[in-house]
């Protein structure tokens, strides 16, 4: 069971070090998609909570309202949505806190980038398609059912993602289909760009294995088949290992879009870095 709290903050549009805008907005706090890889887990607010991440939802209430003096006070040249919580998440159909946003963000003419993993979504691209969305990326992945069961149990089906990104494709908006995380063994890219044959490129983020959590993300592949998990807990270990695997990847990568013709970019965390807010607008 999720616990719902609404709750009143004293300013919504918050600076980023993220590189794809000066601002950002998160109209919820936390998020009912619980996907043991996020990164949110382990931040400094989640971590405060008594209740674990993924069992709980505080809803902004007052959040359009603050956005709309925050505009005119810090005039956001470009905003993103999105960083540590899911804006289109269950609770949006009955709080609609980014529909809101998405309205006010139009009107006042300020161009935003969104982070989602939701096929929710396309039931906003009436807004999205007001010409001030810039860029959507899409966080989908291709792994069997019982690793997502393993890793992911509670977010969107990947096919219901796949249908989510092509309708905003046939829509003419700008999305990136954003596979991620990319684990090892696990992940399968083969069809990462027969997909999305309409998309501008596809990017790839790969297991950051120095999440806080990352043995625990370990684990939970162990449990689900052992000689991957040890082979992915290997890599957490040695250096060179970790090298020759992600440089396979990138090979395989680099074959599959040369066979589509495609564009793409990938990230590749370093053995011994934390992520560094890059991402590859």
């Amino acid at each position: 069971m999720v616990e719902i709290n609404e709750v009143s903050v004293n300013r919504v549009l918050n600076p980023t070090a993220i590189n794809l805008g000066d601002y950002v907005i998160n109209p919820y706090v936390g998020c009912e998609f619980s996907c043991l890889y996020c990164y949110v887990r382990s931040n400094k607010v989640a971590s405060k909570r008594k209740r674990p991440w993924g069992t709980y939802v505080d809803i902004r209430k007052n959040a359009p309202d603050l956005l709309e003096k925050e505009i005119c006070e810090k005039k956001p040249k470009t905003v993103l949505l999105g960083s540590t919580t899911e804006c289109f998440q269950p609770v949006e159909k009955k709080f609609q806190l980014t529909k809101r946003i998405l309205e006010i963000l139009n009107n006042h003419e300020v161009p935003y980038i969104i982070l989602t993993r939701s096929p929710y979504v396309v039931e906003y691209i009436p807004l999205l398609n007001q010409r001030f969305c810039k860029r959507i990326y899409f966080t989908v992945n291709n792994y069997s059912d019982i690793f997502k069961q393993a890793i992911e149990p509670k977010s969107p089906s990947f096919v219901s993602r796949n249908i989510a990104i092509q309708a905003l494709l046939d829509a003419g908006m700008p999305v990136i289909p954003y596979y991620s995380p990319v684990i090892p063994w696990v992940t399968e890219i083969k069809d990462a760009f027969s997909l999305f044959t309409t998309a501008e490129r596809v990017d790839f983020e790969y297991l950051n294995f120095n999440l806080k959590n990352t043995q625990d993300i370990i684990k939970s592949i162990s449990l689900t088949d052992r000689a991957r998990g040890k082979n992915i807990s290997r890599m957490f270990y040695e250096k060179n290992y970790y090298e020759q695997t992600w440089d396979t990847m990138d090979e395989e990568i680099e074959r599959q879009a040369s066979r589509a013709n495609k564009r793409y970019k990938r990230y590749r965390h370093p053995f011994d870095a934390f992520f560094k807010n890059t991402y590859f607008d």
